[in-house]
């Protein structure tokens, strides 16, 4: 005989003898006293086994009804995840398996059983709850944040230029791999746009000494060129000087057209012989082979040397630096007017000259 205690649970089994009894003629007060248990319960039994009586569910049904419940909330607890669980979820990391969790959590269902329903151990869950990240992670995440926040304000920078800012202007000591890693992470590279298409310009002035060609010491040498810009449509044009040993403007000018008053116009913005400047080297463009460029070259007592004609590399350091300037700024610019170009040009210049990080020494 099965004893009554307070916290007695009555087997199915127990149940059903009870209700198969009462179907011989037993009545229940009699079987109450016989096993122990109470009146009202054994009621209970007999009612819900009576398939007459519409007024409670048989076993079979409330089981049925358990097992659809358990069903659905298998269900609810799986939509989180898409369907996903075990292994499978596991592998997609830490943040996902918290996430689902705590979304199920909130709709209410029980840790325990969300655990089971997606098979997530228990020592994995609270090692992922509990989880803090080491002093490698927390200075990689600080790098990372500090890498896009750099990248937007200078998007013209790659990793090897992102690396050399970091270790010589921020004086974080990092390596160009882990820079390149976290700009992957983080889908950003250097900005940069290929060249447009310019004008080709001729020149039938006969070859004119090139002083510096075979020189090593340009320290008393500047360059100058002059270069399109694009304003609403029309080309407009930037005289510059260049010193190539510090790699530095020393002047410019932007104007409506390309005249030799153009080309010159940066010859007397600075002192050049103040400079220790000796030779300035320019192309074979007109404006360069001009009397009126020259005559100013004489009066400061400064030699002036030519490229050969067909061979922009003797004018290579002053090339590089227009092209930097086009695609690093100017040709993602829409300048509506020339003071428009002339202001953003400008402003680009002071920061090329004291700022952007060069790869070169």
């Amino acid at each position: 005989m099965q004893t009554k205690t307070s916290a007695t649970r009555y087997s199915k089994e127990f149940r059903e003898s009870m209700v198969s009894l009462s179907q011989t003629g037993r009545s229940a007060n009699s079987l109450s006293k016989e096993y122990n248990v109470s009146v009202s319960t054994l009621t209970k039994w007999i009612r819900q086994a009576d398939p007459l009586d519409r007024n409670v569910l048989s076993i079979k049904e409330r089981e049925l009804l358990k097992e659809n419940k358990r069903l659905k909330e298998e269900i609810d607890i799986l939509k989180p995840s898409g369907g996903v669980f075990g292994k499978e979820l596991i592998n997609k990391g830490r943040a996902t398996v918290l996430r689902v969790v705590r979304v199920n959590l909130e709709a209410k269902h029980r840790v325990t059983r969300i655990l089971s329903v997606l098979k997530i151990p228990r020592t994995t869950y609270y090692d992922y709850l509990n989880w803090q990240p080491s002093k490698r992670m927390i200075r990689r995440q600080q790098i990372k944040e500090k890498v896009l926040a750099s990248w937007l304000a200078y998007p013209m920078y790659g990793y090897p230029r992102m690396t050399k800012y970091f270790n010589e202007a921020l004086n974080w000591s990092v390596s160009r791999y882990l820079i390149y890693r976290l700009m992957r992470e983080l889908g950003i590279h250097s900005r940069m746009i290929k060249k447009m298409k310019k004008p080709k310009t001729y020149t039938e002035v006969p070859q004119l000494p090139n002083l510096i060609r075979k020189m090593t010491d340009w320290s008393k040498v500047l360059l100058t060129d002059i270069t399109y810009i694009r304003v609403k449509g029309k080309w407009r044009y930037l005289a510059s000087l260049y010193n190539p040993e510090t790699r530095r403007v020393i002047a410019h000018k932007i104007g409506a057209h390309m005249t030799k008053e153009l080309a010159t116009s940066v010859l007397e913005k600075v002192d050049l012989r103040k400079l220790g400047v000796e030779i300035v080297h320019s192309d074979m463009g007109s404006q360069y082979t001009s009397d009126l460029f020259n005559q100013a070259l004489q009066n400061k007592q400064i030699k002036h040397s030519y490229s050969r004609k067909g061979c922009p590399g003797d004018n290579a350091r002053i090339e590089s630096f227009h092209s930097i300037l086009k695609r690093e700024y100017v040709n993602f610019q829409s300048f509506q007017t020339l003071d428009e170009a002339i202001v953003g040009i400008d402003s680009y210049i002071r920061w090329y000259n004291s700022d952007r990080i060069s790869l070169v020494a």
